[in-house]
This record gives structure tokens, sequence and C-alpha cells, in this order.
């Protein structure tokens, strides 16, 4: 008696996932294990330790980061005056008195034309943004 072995179409199915499955594995062990130029350009030690936004730099210095602040709006709320700032170019956020702006760097007063800002020992006076002033309209009268 011969024996005569048949391929079912399910196992035909299984087959061809393993194979595909074996190649994915073959392809992607090549392309990780193989190393790959470095593109980035080299600069001196010298000129990367004189940078001073280099965040390591930032982290173990006891100045504060640099922080540029705009005055958005000021106004008077339930728990006291908030402030609208917007920090280094970034969204408008609200701000209460004596809040934290970045490490080193507090709100320590909301006034009505503007915002003291303390970095260390030093305060900074932020003035709020006047806005120019509209055309000139003619008066409406009756007639």
């Amino acid at each position: 008696m011969a024996f005569a072995h048949r391929f079912s179409p399910a196992q035909a199915v299984q087959v061809l996932a393993l194979l595909a499955t074996l190649a994915g594995v073959v392809t992607w062990t090549s392309l990780l294990l193989t190393s790959a130029e470095s593109h980035t350009p080299t600069i001196a030690p010298q000129a990367l330790a004189a940078r001073s936004d280099n965040p390591a730099r930032q982290w173990f210095s006891n100045v504060p980061a640099p922080l540029d602040v705009k005055v958005t709006g000021v106004l008077a709320g339930a728990r006291g005056a908030v402030a609208i700032l917007s920090l280094n170019d970034g969204p408008p956020r609200s701000f209460l008195s004596g809040e934290r702006l970045s490490p080193g760097v507090r709100l320590a007063a909301i006034e009505g034309d503007g915002v003291v800002i303390e970095r260390g020992s030093e305060k900074v006076r932020v003035n709020l943004a006047k806005l120019p002033d509209g055309p000139a309209l003619p008066t409406l009268t009756r007639q």
C-alpha cells in the first residue's frame, strides 16, 4: 500500500505563515546586527563644555535656567491675583503669586500692570504688554 500525503488548505496557510515569519526574523536579525554609520557631526569637547544650554550642566548648577517671560494678562480671582504668562514663547498659562516658574525662578508678586519675578536673589519686573491704540472712530449722530 502506497502512502500518499495530501496537503490541506489549512496546512498550506500554516506553512506559508511559518516561512513568512522565518523570512522576517532573518531580515530583521541581519538589519539589527549590522553596525550603522554615524551621521552626527563631531564637536570639540571644549565647545560642548562651554554650552550653557547643556541639560546636565543646568541640573548641577546653582544658576537659574534662562527663561523668557511675557505677561499676557493679570486678573483678580477668588484665590487672589492670577497672572497669565507665556514662558519661552510657549502657550499662555495661569500662575498664582509665589508659584515656581522654573528651577530657581518664581513669581514673587502680581501687580496691576505687570509681575515681579525672582531669580535667585535678583528681582525683575516684567510689564504687561499694552495693546496698540485702535483707529479713531467717527462720532455717530442720529438724523
